[in-house]
């Protein structure tokens, strides 16, 4: 019996209730998936809260999931790139409804994924390792030479930055708490600092001898961005994707005015404006990552719950108990 687990209105993590939810057809350029793994991500636990931003909440009832792994069922009457039965992974928007046994997803955010691959791991991959490509190679200018910060460095985003930037030969200093900083080296960095007991805009100038780093990747902002463009070397730029200290304090005339010399930048990133405005380039980009983890570059770091435990998922991963991603499996 189809099924999928839906918020039927606000609350705490055990509002979740699996619901019997029949499959529709795929419409033109459209794919039928019949997911075997779903990842969890913080915008789901924001959802069930109610506290997405004003005009940005779905309706309820709604099935969480924009991103899963699984096997074509059907496919929309123009889609040649896929077929019944391939293994695919998938990120789609907010009500693609990836805590479910099926989702309905446009293709060109459908990848084929090889048979080696675990749909436990590929579900862990898309949001993260599309976030983390696309920040260091599109928005980034990453190359092999360039250093890099990564803010919050044992989280999912954070552990595919690591693996991708290594990968293209940059040099990788994490920002961690204190008990995630061997974590942070056994994914790749060459230098960690514990943000908790140590300046990090001082041990970055230590550790580059006093020039800063090419790039920041922070998705904590706040106080974050001012330490940020102390850190930054000539011609630096700062990525900010989320907000998890709050806002960016600050002012142009304290901040940016103060570096203006270093010809610094400051860019925002949500995974969703290239989702949204590059279709056929996110496909792409897509497929190039999961490249990267058929080739064991990427290695995603995933506990798993069957989906029957989705509330338990919410709650360890709001009360950050969680290092990786954490995936649900549906059967």
């Amino acid at each position: 019996m189809p099924y999928a687990i839906e918020i039927p209105h606000t609350g705490a993590a055990d509002v979740l209730t699996k619901v019997a939810r029949a499959p529709q057809s795929p419409k033109p350029s459209e794919v039928l998936i019949r997911n075997h793994a779903a990842a969890v991500n913080f915008i789901d636990t924001i959802i069930r809260r109610g506290e997405m931003p004003e005009g940005m909440m779905p309706d309820l009832p709604h099935v969480p999931g924009v991103e899963s792994a699984g096997v074509v069922e059907a496919v929309g009457a123009d889609v040649t790139q896929f077929a019944v039965g391939d293994r695919v992974a998938w990120m789609g928007p907010i009500g693609a409804g990836g805590y479910g046994t099926h989702s309905i997803v446009s293709a060109p955010y459908v990848t084929k994924i090889a048979d080696s691959i675990p749909f436990a791991k590929a579900a862990a991959l898309p949001v993260n390792a599309m976030t983390a490509y696309h920040m260091l190679v599109n928005l980034g200018g990453a190359a092999a030479g360039k250093s890099v910060l990564v803010h919050a460095a044992a989280g999912g985003v954070g552990t595919m930055i690591q693996h991708i930037a290594k990968h293209l030969g940059m040099t990788v200093i994490a920002s961690v708490s204190t008990d995630k900083m061997d974590y942070a080296r056994a994914q790749g960095a060459d230098h960690v600092i514990d943000y908790r007991t140590e300046n990090v805009s001082e041990r970055v100038k230590e550790i580059t001898n006093g020039r800063g780093v090419d790039l920041s990747l922070n998705p904590i902002s706040g106080a974050t961005l001012a330490t940020d463009l102390d850190a930054l070397a000539p011609l630096g730029t700062v990525v900010l994707f989320g907000f998890l200290a709050g806002l960016p304090t600050g002012t142009f005339a304290e901040d940016l005015s103060k570096h203006f010399q270093k010809s610094v930048a400051v860019r925002v990133s949500d995974i969703y404006t290239y989702f949204l405005n590059a279709p056929e380039a996110f496909q792409a980009d897509l497929t190039r990552v999961f490249a990267l983890l058929e080739n064991d570059i990427l290695r995603p770091q995933i506990s798993t719950l069957p989906i029957s435990e989705a509330s338990e998922a919410h709650r360890q991963l709001e009360r950050g108990a969680t290092t990786g991603k954490l995936v649900l499996t549906i059967d």
